[in-house]
């Protein structure tokens, strides 16, 4: 998401985070926290909800019809 120039959070969207895709989807998200200098990113599922800290930086799973609620 942008706010004028500002790269204010990063979003990333697969239908389920599981075993075989975490890896990917977390290194992913992380690439892009780190690189907009980001603590906080989202992953938007279907249905799945969690919450992951890796490095410090915060990882929600949520609902895509959740997001923003």
């Amino acid at each position: 998401m942008k706010e004028k120039t500002k790269i204010t959070k990063a979003i990333q969207v697969c239908y389920e985070v599981t075993s075989r895709n975490k890896e990917r989807e977390i290194n992913g998200i992380l690439r892009a926290m780190e690189f907009f200098g980001l603590n906080e990113g989202f992953i938007l599922t279907f249905q799945q909800e969690d919450e992951i800290i890796v490095e410090g930086r915060k990882i929600l799973i949520t609902p895509a019809w959740k997001y923003g609620y």
